[in-house]
């Protein structure tokens, strides 16, 4: 009887936790093409085919966005080694911020806010997935003339992002467009978070011939 409580309650944590996170698969660090070939077709695109983002696709952008590659640093570089960076994935199913310790998406929203994201560029909004770049300058470092350093930290970021989705034959267009106070307070972000850049991603409109 004591081991059928604990599977039902097993079970009962399993759909609790399901209804709050996505659990990613591993990323597949043999996709895509090589380091050259995927700067060479690196482009920004606007159009979008309908054609949803897999899981694993998505858990392999993330991870080269703000991954781990190592036990405590990430696939990007930051200023001072401060990590501050937060990625957080937006589609219709809602808001989600990546847990790259997890490999979770854990939600923080049930709205569809690639409106949001897109803003008066009404293109953004068709893209079945958008990644946002934010993050925490709670940490009095970034007062003064160190402020900025968190903007490079998010620029490298979105290079990353670039030559995943150019190796694995996605589209994607960096942006700083957004509506900044609908995103911020659905959200539920402090005022220390800057919002720096937005990816929205899916597959290109066109498919691109290799």
């Amino acid at each position: 009887m004591k081991s059928m409580l604990s599977v039902v309650l097993g079970l009962v944590a399993t759909c609790v936790l399901g209804a709050e996170t996505i659990k990613l698969p591993a990323p597949d660090a043999d996709s895509g093409v090589t380091v050259m070939q995927a700067l060479k077709a690196r482009h920004s695109e606007r159009a979008f085919s309908d054609k949803d983002v897999p899981m694993d696709v998505l858990s392999g952008v993330l991870w080269a966005a703000n991954g781990f590659n190592r036990p405590d640093k990430r696939t990007n570089a930051t200023g001072l080694n401060k990590q501050t960076i937060m990625v957080y994935v937006v589609m219709k199913s809602g808001a989600y911020r990546y847990d790259a310790k997890e490999n979770v998406l854990v939600k923080v929203c049930g709205e569809d806010l690639r409106q949001a994201i897109a803003a008066q560029q009404a293109f953004a909004a068709t893209a079945p997935v958008s990644l946002l770049i934010a993050a925490d300058l709670r940490d009095p470092i970034y007062a003064g003339a160190r402020s900025v350093l968190s903007s490079y930290d998010a620029g490298i970021v979105s290079g990353n992002i670039y030559l995943y989705c150019a190796a694995n034959g996605l589209a994607t267009v960096c942006r700083r467009t957004m509506d900044q106070d609908a995103l911020k307070k659905a959200l539920k972000l402090p005022d220390t978070t800057v919002l720096h850049l937005n990816h929205p991603i899916g597959y290109p409109a066109v498919a691109i011939s290799r």
